[in-house]
């Protein structure tokens, strides 16, 4: 049971070869990929992971499949990755890459929004986009530091 992962990976890798790019990315395959090694890692001490990882086994068989074709598969696959997600993300805080630059950006923008409300209260003659831009511009600033991932290349 030690090398559970590594013959996962190289299972759907190996089903998955010659799909299409988009394909993969619109499922999330590297995320489901990330996930399982995550509960792999993590399955000696949850009891969750290991139930996950049991889920996990029995779907790699038909990842393919849901990729491809649409039906059963795809929901179950579709399903899985979601509750492995919250998962992650409450059990283990695993976040993915860009949720605390948009919560940032969110943080950021409120707040300018407040002072810049109070801009308008105590210079009520100036227009009122001259403050408000600003706090839509500052807000917004913490999503282009964001990087691309690099993907596997299936």
């Amino acid at each position: 049971m030690e090398d559970w992962y590594p013959g996962l990976e190289k299972k759907i890798v190996d089903q998955l070869k010659g799909s299409n790019i988009k394909d993969l990315r619109f499922f999330r395959i590297e995320e489901y990929l990330r996930n399982a090694e995550r509960t792999d890692a993590q399955a000696s001490g949850c009891k969750e992971c290991y139930s996950f990882r049991q889920e996990i086994d029995q779907l790699s068989d038909d990842v393919a499949k849901a990729v491809h074709h649409p039906g059963a598969e795809r929901r179950k696959l579709d399903s899985l990755q979601s509750r492995l997600n919250d998962h992650m993300r409450k059990g283990h805080d695993f976040y993915p890459p860009s949720y605390h630059t948009y919560l940032q950006s969110v943080y950021w923008t409120v707040g300018f929004m407040a002072l810049a409300f109070l801009l308008t209260l105590i210079f009520p003659t100036v227009e009122k986009f001259v403050f408000y831009s600003p706090a839509f511009a500052i807000g917004r600033a913490g999503n282009w530091r964001q990087k691309r991932q690099k993907s596997k290349g299936f």
